[in-house]
């Protein structure tokens, strides 16, 4: 009950200080962005409709995306944020917000861009998903193989670039300035992107905890034969490389089989291989 109220704090929180970055730096300033706020504002350039109508509508269209191609369980971590984001960003529109940080536009965009990417950080700290434009890049890595981070890029430099057509190029040095906060924040925050973690296993039950990890978190993982120090027993560990908003599921379910096991993990600065600089499935190379 304690993770789970963490959890539901943490995503509310997280997803209040994105909206009110949005509503008292973002449309003030007529930043561009990228991700699901910035095809919303793009829209909202054609449409006379609020911004939280448009940021419900495209986030629930990405929602059914990402429960159609990645079922229920990762659906299930973004549902919280796409009901709650657009109801809180509904309540900052109707506040005077945009008066309150109008003197320096290189200050309030770097406020912004820390705001966010706290925000951001926060949910995937616990496990949670943002929704929106991470959930295309999460079909993309199970599919092909492609890492998040290098197809999240693309796609928020393609949502800037459609709204730099729509708007021209007057500003966009400010909106990448944002952007490249947004992402360093973020990584700051939470070890998240593409920083992975190393995560080591040490258990009696490493063959109920090898199962679940390959088919109910995901994830790969390497066996690994080693001898207990003090008993002297014969077994084998878990290792595994993962993405570090895997970390939370991957040691939830290890305790659950055995409360007792020993994990450890690292930060890891770089990999090479399948799934990361290599495509997952053999057969996409």
């Amino acid at each position: 009950m304690k993770q789970k109220l963490k959890f539901v704090l943490s995503v509310v929180i997280g997803n209040a200080m994105l909206a009110f970055a949005i509503c008292a730096f973002v449309i003030p300033n007529d930043i561009m962005l990228g991700g699901s706020n910035g095809i919303a504002l793009a829209v909202q350039q054609f449409l006379p409709v609020r911004l939280s109508v448009i940021s419900a509508v495209v986030n629930a269209l990405l929602f059914l995306m990402g429960l159609i191609f990645m079922g229920w369980k990762f659906a299930a971590a973004s549902l919280l944020s796409t009901i709650v984001y657009p109801m809180i960003l509904a309540v900052f529109e109707t506040l005077p917000l945009a008066t309150l940080f109008s003197e320096n536009i290189v200050i309030s965009a770097l406020f912004c861009g820390v705001m966010c990417g706290a925000g951001i950080g926060m949910v995937v700290r616990v496990g949670g998903s943002t929704g929106g434009m991470d959930i295309p890049p999460c079909i993309l890595r199970k599919y092909k193989g492609v890492p998040v981070g290098t197809s999240l890029m693309y796609f928020d430099t393609a949502v800037v670039l459609a709204q730099v057509v729509i708007k021209g190029t007057e500003g966009i040095l400010l909106s990448l300035l944002v952007i490249a906060v947004i992402s360093f924040t973020v990584n700051k925050v939470v070890v998240s992107g593409e920083k992975k973690i190393e995560i080591i296993i040490i258990s009696p039950e490493y063959q109920k905890i090898r199962r679940e990890i390959l088919g109910q978190v995901d994830c790969g993982l390497t066996m690994l034969d080693i001898e207990t120090g003090y008993e002297g027993l014969k077994q084998q560990a878990i290792l595994s490389v993962v993405y570090a908003s895997k970390y939370p599921e991957i040691r939830e379910t290890a305790l659950k089989i055995d409360k007792n096991a020993f994990i450890v993990a690292a930060d890891v600065t770089n990999v090479n291989g399948r799934g990361y600089t290599l495509a997952r499935n053999p057969g996409n190379n």
